[in-house]
């Protein structure tokens, strides 16, 4: 059963914000892939789910968040151990500053 013909894929492409297809035989081609794809489809609609839980992930997992708390900062002079700070001679206000990669 077909589902496309050329109007249906000329509105699709229209939807799509696609330039049409001119080649009548890639659009041949475009109209038959898009009906066997709608015909597949029809077959699952086919298929008995009576008992059948949806499913909406896959696993019972959920999320683990950590609380949104402000933290005082620290200056790099204070919170830095000296041996790590004489690594970076170079600072701009109380950052320590590193020499560019590239």
């Amino acid at each position: 059963m077909s589902y496309i013909d050329d109007k249906v894929l000329s509105h699709l492409f229209k939807l799509a914000r696609i330039d049409e297809e001119q080649d009548p035989v890639r659009r041949e081609k475009l109209i038959s892939d898009l009906s066997k794809i709608l015909d597949h489809f029809s077959q699952l609609q086919e298929v008995d789910t009576e008992g059948v839980l949806p499913l909406a992930g896959g696993t019972y997992e959920s999320n683990v968040w950590r609380a949104d708390v402000s933290e005082e900062r620290l200056d790099a002079d204070v919170s830095t151990p000296p041996e790590l700070q004489a690594q970076f001679p170079e600072r701009e206000h109380s950052h320590l500053k590193v020499p560019p990669i590239f």
